[in-house]
């Protein structure tokens, strides 16, 4: 018999106790919460800027160039007129979609049950989760080529807009790669750069970690640096010719089996500016929850939409993108 007054049932007590003793009869409980540490978005989607998209084709000018400015003799005084180009570039506006039903049985059994009144919360919001998520991946690892004219139906991931591209062999260090490809984006006499962050794999980090722990001059380049991400969040820093930077670990940084040595792993890392890595959205800037008219099942439906799409401006010289190849950890 349950405990709630009209309400029934014929159960096998023997099949549901957990414990018989004399004046003792425990039947299974639940906690109310759900053990869940699932991930449901990437670190740049919380540090990157979100702007609105001006179309369809979201368009912006870039600047390359400033000529003119000729010495001439102060007596003769001449010039010649020049311009300053600019180019426009587009990105087409992608889509994610994400969808739940709670179906009118399942809805009453549970209002009658009562047993996890915050289930149907929850699962509202793991479905915005997993929009976010789908977001957070394509962040990196979005499978399109071209910003203006579609290949996919994802993003062009971040790497794939990176021209500025090097790479870090097997014996090489990857804190010295790092620390000469700022050094030679500082020393651009055309931009004017400033790299604020260093996104890289997990276990490329471990690597570096360990290349750190043997090298001498590892008390002016990285031990005892840290550098805040957010509030009362911290990560290791490097010292660069741009500063201090925060080497943040990135899950969803690309890697692939390297294509010499098939026990060895490609990790990626990009330096980026990250004022120049942008989202133009289309609506709002977080996802959209939308109710669905009651369907011919009688189900509640429910769908999260996130239109909008990532560009890396500036990306042969605000962003370098490379590869590390280091023996394969497999990743939990």
């Amino acid at each position: 018999m349950s405990n709630r007054v009209g309400i029934a049932a014929s159960v096998d007590v023997n099949a549901a106790m957990q414990l018989q003793s004399p004046g003792a009869l425990i039947t299974d409980g639940f906690q109310k919460e759900i053990t869940d540490t699932l991930r449901r978005s990437s670190v740049l989607e919380g540090r990157m800027t979100y702007t609105p998209a001006t179309g369809d084709l979201s368009t912006y000018y870039e600047q390359n160039t400033i000529n003119g400015g000729e010495a001439v003799d102060p007596r003769k005084i001449t010039s010649t007129a020049t311009s300053n180009p600019r180019t426009a570039h587009s990105l087409k506006m992608k889509a994610i979609t994400n969808q739940v039903n709670f179906g009118l049985y399942d809805n009453l059994l549970g209002k009658q049950q009562n047993n996890f009144p915050e289930l149907r919360a929850k699962d509202l919001a793991d479905m915005l989760n997993g929009v976010g998520l789908r977001h957070g991946k394509m962040l990196w690892r979005g499978t399109d080529t071209n910003l203006m004219v579609p290949t996919t139906l994802e993003y062009v991931g971040i790497p794939k807009q990176i021209t500025n591209t090097f790479s870090v062999g097997i014996g090489a260090s990857i804190v010295s790669a790092i620390c000469a490809k700022i050094a030679a984006m500082i020393a651009s006499e055309v931009y004017e750069l400033m790299p604020t962050a260093i996104y890289i794999h997990p276990l490329a980090l471990h690597y570096l970690e360990e290349e750190e722990k043997l090298a001498s001059f590892n008390s002016t380049h990285i031990s005892n640096l840290s550098k805040t991400m957010v509030a009362g969040l911290s990560v290791q820093a490097i010292q660069t010719a741009a500063g201090v930077l925060p080497l943040i670990p990135e899950p969803f940084m690309p890697y692939t089996v390297n294509a010499t040595r098939t026990e060895n792993t490609d990790y990626g890392f990009a330096i980026v500016t990250e004022s120049m890595i942008e989202y133009h959205y289309v609506g709002e800037k977080s996802i959209g929850l939308y109710e669905l008219g009651t369907t011919g099942n009688l189900a509640d439906s429910y769908v999260g939409v996130k239109f909008g799409a990532p560009v890396a401006k500036g990306p042969s010289y605000a962003h370098a993108y490379g590869v590390v190849e280091r023996p394969t950890i497999v990743a939990v």
